[in-house]
């Protein structure tokens, strides 16, 4: 949980962390079948086909397809987008796996990836595609995890590896509201904003208190499942 890199051969990472190499090849194989099936606009596949595959629509969530909201996080726009997307979260991904364990890290990332697009789903019309919701859910759960072990906010602030993520979180919130890429920032905030309390709750696991964890777990379910059933009621989102 140091962004250093660690030596081993390739079977050593992927045993290392398996679901973190299933979640490229899913990617990676889903989009490859989209892109080769469907209709393309460029090197982006169009609305139609992103629809056809999965991608998040408010009106389709609220018309009976929820599924949309986990469907949506193994789905891309184009090319670029999904290599950013790769490159830039799943070596997070992969250290959390070392960290955690696989069941836990399918756990973090199935829980901040669904969160994401429900609170995109409520926070604008959505029509949204990619892991960055998630991505962002895993930036979360590291600077938490990397916040509990430092045991103070002087020494977390310090820290030059959580100074980087940070940094580079607020250049790609910034670039999405100044509209010189269209990104959900919905989706990228809900991430993060359920990335947070899961990393806490993954790092105080194995502590004595067993019960306040316990406790930590299920208030962290309640507010997720509250905000996805949410997402799913017609009528309940901001703006039109």
């Amino acid at each position: 949980m140091n962004g250093g890199r660690r030596g081993g051969s390739m079977a050593d990472h992927i045993m290392e962390s398996p679901l973190s190499w299933l979640f490229v090849a899913l990617n990676l194989g889903i989009f490859v079948i989209a892109y080769t099936r469907g209709e393309r606009e460029g090197e982006s596949l169009s609305a139609e086909t992103l629809i056809a595959y999965g991608a998040l629509e408010r009106s389709l969530v609220w018309a009976g397809d929820p599924w949309r909201m986990l469907t949506a996080v193994f789905l891309h726009v184009g090319w670029i987008h999904l290599l950013l997307n790769l490159f830039g979260m799943f070596p997070r991904c992969m250290d959390i796996e070392k960290t955690v364990g696989s069941a836990w890290f399918a756990f973090a990332y199935a829980s901040t990836g669904i969160g994401a697009y429900a609170v995109s789903v409520i926070g604008h019309p959505a029509f949204s595609a990619g892991a960055s919701g998630a991505g962002f859910g895993m930036f979360g759960v590291t600077l938490s995890m990397l916040y509990r072990r430092e045991g103070s906010w002087s020494a977390f602030t310090a820290n030059p590896f959580a100074r980087r993520i940070i940094a580079n979180l607020a250049i790609w919130v910034a670039l999405g509201y100044l509209t010189i890429i269209n990104m959900d920032n919905y989706a990228h905030l809900g991430g993060f904003a359920f990335g947070i309390p899961c990393g806490l709750i993954l790092e105080a696991r194995r502590g004595k208190n067993r019960t306040k964890w316990m406790a930590g777990l299920a208030a962290y379910m309640l507010v997720w499942l509250g905000v996805v059933v949410v997402a799913c009621i017609p009528g309940l989102g901001f703006g039109r």
